[in-house]
């Protein structure tokens, strides 16, 4: 080999070593950057474990050495960085022999995840137990090998849930041992509707565990009457968060239907969402036994009295024209007829109020519906109470011109109502205004107003009952036994109608009644 062909060959060894000296150069730079990067990650997610308001810890060996703790578990335990490298029994003794030693061990020596849920445990600080409650993880962790090497814990301070989780058990504990000592049958349910509680006076009623009856369908305890009315309440009340009431038939153990008044109230929050209902249900039936009693002997006498007192005004008119003549006696005797007459048109429309009342009751109260003017029947019916009052001023204001399909007789006798309340119950003032006015598309409404003495808001809520009577220190000053607010108010829904009532004690009252209008 010459000389020049031994320096060719030297320098491509030099070439070829140069590269790879650049390559291994430039793989030494990349790990160098992949290890900065490397610890750059550690560095961020230890960082990132250090500031989580979360608890967690990382405990090696059999020992529970602590490895790592971030600062919110340490802040808990009330201890510094100390705590690094030593056992954790042995920073915290306050745990030896405590359940939690136990779940310790029994997560190193099987290896399986443990979970807790607002458990409380005791730490010592600065001298004093302090009680936390915590939800916690413990979970096994595993090397490269998949050895087990440690335990990592992972928990939340739960304290302030935990505390007011035990006084809402305390409440409910306290709510139920209340409810079941009251013999009324009291009942609570979900937004819903759906039951969740019973009290004791329910399960002896139906003779079933609290468990038997929250399976129990509502249509195997309320008689089959009420279903539909049941089914309307599910859809019209309970969303919208109203308040209810109704009265129904419940089965008992025994398997007889048994009348009940069942309350129903929601509990609403601050918001006015509807959190739960409650709902109390009394026992009416010996109620309904009388009631029933009360209507058979109504209907009866209103019966047995309507002939003769009906004979009675005809001897009275028959009377009335026999007296004529223009004399002294007659003078003397005409007012004393008059006044007859009046009390037995008031007998007479006692008897048909029973009469009616019964007819109701029985389902019986037929509507002959006619198609006629409502301003026209408004207006005849202030003309007859004009004409028996002379001291009272009606003022009618007719929006427009109404025709309906309706009853005519029974809806001039609800007007007739509503005028004698309104004069009845104005000794004051005797000035009343009349609205009639079209409500919506397809309904007219009928105001009556006066000023005399208002309803309160107690009684307002029962004035369409049977035989209720306004109390208060006059109640004995105004004749009638309280149901002729009822039948006006049964006459109205059964001409699929409203009544509205707006009162203030010591200015008056507004009752409004509507009714369908006739679309053709």
């Amino acid at each position: 080999m010459t000389k020049d062909a031994h320096i060719s060959d030297l320098e491509k060894e030099l070439q070829e070593t140069k590269k790879q000296l650049a390559f291994y150069k430039d793989r030494c730079k990349k790990s160098e950057s992949n290890e900065r990067r490397l610890f750059h990650e550690v560095y961020q997610y230890k960082e990132l474990i250090h500031s989580s308001t979360a608890l967690i810890t990382f405990l090696l060996g059999p020992d529970f050495v602590i490895d790592f703790a971030n600062d919110a578990i340490r802040k808990v335990w009330g201890k510094g960085d100390q705590v690094t490298g030593k056992p954790l029994l042995e920073v915290l003794p306050e745990l030896k022999g405590k359940e939690i030693e136990d779940y310790l061990n029994f997560v190193y020596q099987t290896g399986e995840t443990f979970e807790a849920f607002e458990e409380p445990v005791e730490h010592i600080i600065d001298g004093e137990k302090v009680l936390y409650y915590f939800d916690f993880t413990y979970q096994a962790q595993y090397d490269l090998n998949g050895e087990l090497v440690g335990i990592g814990v992972f928990a939340q301070d739960v304290t302030e849930r935990a505390i007011l989780n035990q006084k809402i058990k305390k409440n409910e504990k306290e709510f139920r041992e209340l409810v079941n000592l009251m013999p009324h049958k009291i009942s609570v349910a979900n937004s819903l509707g759906e039951t969740i509680f019973y009290n004791q006076a329910w399960l002896d009623y139906v003779g079933k565990s609290m468990n038997q009856f929250l399976d129990t369908n509502w249509t195997e305890v309320v008689h089959p009457d009420h279903t539909a009315e049941i089914e309307h309440i599910f859809l019209d009340f309970l969303p919208k968060g109203e308040d209810f009431k109704i009265e129904l038939k419940l089965k008992s153990k025994t398997g007889d239907y048994l009348w009940h008044l069942c309350q129903v109230t929601a509990i609403k929050d601050e918001h006015g969402q509807v959190n739960s209902w409650i709902s109390s249900s009394t026992e009416i039936q010996q109620l309904k036994e009388e009631e029933e009693k009360q209507e058979a002997f109504l209907k009866l006498v209103s019966h047995e009295l309507k002939t003769p007192v009906t004979s009675i005004k005809g001897y009275i008119q028959l009377i009335q024209s026999m007296t004529g003549k223009e004399n002294e006696q007659n003078k003397t005797l005409k007012p004393y007829l008059k006044r007859v007459e009046d009390q037995v048109e008031r007998l007479i429309h006692l008897i048909s109020e029973m009469l009616d009342l019964s007819r109701i009751e029985q389902n019986e109260l037929e509507l002959n519906k006619t198609k006629f003017d409502l301003n026209r029947l408004v207006e005849e019916a202030v003309e007859d109470i004009c004409y028996t009052n002379q001291e009272v001023r009606i003022n009618i204001h007719h929006e427009d011109e109404f025709q309906v399909l309706a009853d005519r007789n029974r809806i001039e006798q609800v007007m007739l109502n509503f005028l004698t309340n309104a004069i009845k119950y104005s000794p004051e003032n005797k000035h009343i205004d009349i609205r009639i006015f079209k409500r919506d598309k397809n309904s007219v409404g009928v105001k009556i107003k006066d000023h005399g003495l208002g309803i309160s808001r107690k009684d307002r809520q029962h004035i369409f009952r049977r035989f209720f009577r306004v109390e208060g220190k006059n109640q004995d000053t105004y004749s009638g036994f309280g149901i002729g607010l009822y039948l006006s108010n049964e006459i109205i829904e059964r001409h699929n109608g409203k009544i509205f009532v707006k009162s203030k004690v010591g200015e008056g009252s507004e009752f409004i009644f509507t009714l369908p209008l006739n679309q053709n």
